[in-house]
């Protein structure tokens, strides 16, 4: 009898070593599924992380490309307002001469003006929105000054008058133009 003792007090004494591996083995389970789930979450909040960066950049790209095209299409529109004005208030320019380059280079260069505006309406911060509508009624202001003679041609009008007037509104206009670059910047670098 003390042979069957000894194997049952083995067999009692093999169930605390079962219950202690299995106790191991979960605490180990629980432990991996712990670090995996933190790994998780943490590979999760970095890739949210690294998709804000890259979305701000690439807002940031799409501001500075608009900003360039708004620039370049304001020294176009320019150009060619003042190319209107000199051939309206040119005694020897006929009307169809005039007319050609209202066509050919202000409406186009005008049109031009008018998709960049609205462009960088649509990128830009609520600030930059603001000092965009001066730039653009000051471009509406050079736009009537240009175009006010060309139906008419020169006849009865000071050309050093309106020309000063129209050098007064372009010079405005850049001016607007460049305080807007000036504090749209910061958004776009």
């Amino acid at each position: 009898m003390a042979q069957k003792r000894d194997k049952a007090s083995d067999g009692a004494g093999g169930r605390p070593k079962q219950r202690g591996a299995t106790s191991a083995a979960l605490a180990g389970a629980l432990i991996g599924a712990l670090a995996g789930l933190t790994g998780s979450t943490l590979a999760f909040f970095e890739a949210k992380d690294t998709h804000s960066r890259e979305a701000a950049a690439r807002r940031a790209d799409i501001r500075r490309a608009a900003y360039v095209e708004l620039s370049a299409s304001t020294n176009r529109f320019v150009q060619q307002a003042t190319q209107l004005l000199k051939t309206s208030l040119d005694p020897a320019r006929t009307a169809n001469d005039r007319q050609r380059v209202f066509e050919d280079a202000y409406a186009p260069a005008n049109t031009e003006l008018a998709q960049a505006l609205t462009t960088v309406r649509l990128v830009a911060t609520h600030e930059g929105r603001r000092d965009l509508e001066r730039v653009g009624s000051l471009s509406t202001r050079v736009g009537e000054l240009a175009t006010a003679r060309v139906g008419q041609g020169p006849e009865g009008v000071d050309a050093h008058k309106t020309a000063s007037a129209f050098t007064g509104a372009v010079d405005q206009q850049l001016a607007a133009l460049q305080t807007f670059l000036d504090r749209a910047a910061g958004d776009a670098l």
